[in-house]
């Protein structure tokens, strides 16, 4: 594990200072957990904008589905299953 050095409100940081070392492993928990949920989030959204751009780039040059199936040899249920029944490019 390392050390992440936040700015805070001065009430905040001498609260923590305070703080008994059960108490600071608490808040330590406390904080990993929604901070590392809002990275991952951020990581998955950069992902997904790649993702679409791509997607965007593909329809424009009129690759659809069944044309990806088909350049993939998927039958239709495993398009079904990857996209859906109602798979509108």
């Amino acid at each position: 594990m390392r050390i992440l050095t936040l700015p805070v409100e001065d009430s905040i940081a001498d609260g923590y200072n305070n703080a008994a070392p059960q108490e600071k492993t608490k808040i330590n928990s406390a904080v990993n957990m929604p901070l590392a949920k809002f990275l991952k989030n951020e990581k998955n959204s950069a992902l997904f904008n790649i993702m679409d751009e791509l997607s965007g780039e593909a329809k424009k040059n009129g690759l659809t589905i069944e044309k990806l199936g088909e350049l993939m040899d998927w039958d239709e249920e495993t398009i079904k299953n990857l996209f859906g029944e109602t798979h509108n490019c």
